[in-house]
């Protein structure tokens, strides 16, 4: 099963290269083709969206959140598993069978099975979230991708002394200026 997951990401990672490489001729210059469309059918695999956009850095990012909730997934889903056979078997024929939840009593097996389902349940909406925050920011990327923010655009803060024409006052104040 390893095998199969490795050779999907193989071959994902050979597919988003060559789409990389793509090039449209105009006028003896070679223009690199960007694509969001591209990148968002990429980021439906974890990280393909922010390779596609050289974002590189945010990988670990989305593959730690996947690992971890996946890790989660998996560890609550076992005690569930455990807590729910061990509760059956005390309630059906009355043995125990984890020595480890021999001193427990029922009541506090099937709080234990119900915190687990919770946490595990949990960890599932949050491996959703972390999958759909990276097709969300592959997709914003790549719409973002060719976005020049240069030295004409800025924001300051200047202090400013406004004149009151009702009560023939000066007063102190802070004025945001936009340049564009």
């Amino acid at each position: 099963m390893k095998s199969f997951f490795f050779i999907l990401f193989l071959i994902i990672v050979n597919c988003q290269l060559s789409i990389v490489n793509c090039s449209a001729q105009t006028d003896s210059v070679k223009v690199k083709v960007h694509s969001p469309k591209t990148a968002s059918w990429l980021a439906l695999v974890p990280g393909a969206g922010q390779i596609y956009n050289k974002k590189y850095w945010k990988l670990p990012i989305v593959y730690g959140g996947l690992g971890v909730s996946s890790y989660l997934i998996y560890r609550f889903g076992s005690e569930t598993t455990m807590y729910r056979k061990e509760l059956r078997s005390r309630l059906k024929d009355d043995i125990k069978l984890y020595p480890e939840l021999a001193e427990k009593t029922d009541v506090d097996i099937e709080k234990d099975r119900n915190d687990s389902r919770r946490n595990m349940e949990i960890s599932i909406a949050a491996c959703a979230i972390v999958y759909i925050l990276s097709i969300v920011d592959a997709s914003v990327d790549a719409h973002l991708f060719y976005y020049d923010i240069s030295d004409n655009l800025s924001l300051g803060v200047k202090p400013k002394i406004d004149f009151q024409p009702i009560t023939r006052t000066t007063a102190p104040s802070v004025a945001l200026v936009l340049k564009f």
